[in-house]
């Protein structure tokens, strides 16, 4: 194998071609394998290395087509670098040496990042004491502050109770179906959902505040209370409660012409003969 010192004495094209041509490798091959145009190939196979692109692309070129023919690059490089001239420093290497930021940009960087941080971490905080129910102070009913929309709800009605100041009891329909009945702890909150309507009743309204659809409501007003919450609902419903059905009717006397009858006990009869017998006092 001819040796690489001789190899560029003839020029550094005509070596590169002469050991393709040795191994019997196409010009088309060597642009397939190193990706480089099969114009720049010719330029240097005809040892026009003036016509290359200059500087690191010309000699990026030329180490690609050494390397694929297994060839050291070096006094390929060397020998354009003696012909051409050593190329200005381009881009790429001053990209390459590192950069020195002045103190006061390290300062401000840092100062940005730790209150961008801070902010991120309070945001969290404040949504969490909304979502846990037990670190919030109780709020009155004027108090009751926006932390959703107003529109109805997608998701049908969402109803969050939380017990403030005493145990409070409860009673929760959804959709006309009982699914909640017992002692709502201080401190503890309930989540009840519903597609239509969710009804919640209480014998001490102060004892609890509501939110329905992302609005904070505050304590309902009146005791006992009973309120029915929909999707559109945006205030607290008004007080619903329960009216004494009364005694049965079947015990309330009869009127007649405006005079009040009082029926008679029935007289039991014989089942075998049908008549009556006699009460016995």
């Amino acid at each position: 194998m001819t040796s690489l010192g001789q190899a560029t004495k003839p020029g550094l094209g005509a070596a590169l071609r002469a050991e393709r041509e040795r191994r019997r490798v196409s010009l088309d091959a060597v642009a397939r394998g190193t990706l480089v145009r099969h114009d720049f190939l010719e330029l240097i196979d005809h040892d026009r290395l003036e016509d290359l692109p200059s500087g690191a692309y010309a000699k990026g070129f030329i180490r690609s087509y050494a390397i694929y023919l297994g060839l050291d690059p070096k006094p390929f490089l060397r020998a354009y670098e003696q012909r051409c001239g050593r190329p200005e420093p381009e881009l790429s290497r001053v990209v390459r040496r590192g950069v020195r930021v002045p103190p006061r940009a390290h300062k401000r960087a840092w100062q940005i990042s730790i209150f961008a941080a801070a902010g991120a971490l309070l945001l969290l905080a404040l949504l969490g004491a909304f979502r846990s129910g037990g670190s919030a102070l109780p709020a009155s009913p004027a108090s009751a502050r926006l932390v959703g929309s107003s529109a109805p709800s997608v998701a049908g009605t969402i109803v969050r109770v939380e017990a403030v100041t005493h145990d409070a009891w409860l009673e929760v329909d959804a959709d006309g179906k009982r699914i909640y009945a017992d002692t709502l702890r201080r401190g503890d909150f309930r989540t009840f959902k519903a597609n239509q309507e969710v009804v919640i009743s209480t014998p001490r309204a102060a004892d609890i505040r509501v939110t329905a659809n992302g609005l904070i409501l505050g304590a309902p007003s009146g005791s006992p209370y009973r309120g029915v919450f929909t999707r559109g609902t945006t205030t607290m419903p008004p007080n619903e409660p329960l009216l004494d059905a009364g005694p049965p009717p079947s015990a309330k006397p009869a009127k007649v012409d405006g005079a009040t009858q009082t029926h008679a006990p029935q007289v039991p009869q014989d089942a075998y003969t049908g008549q009556s017998r006699p009460v016995r006092l």
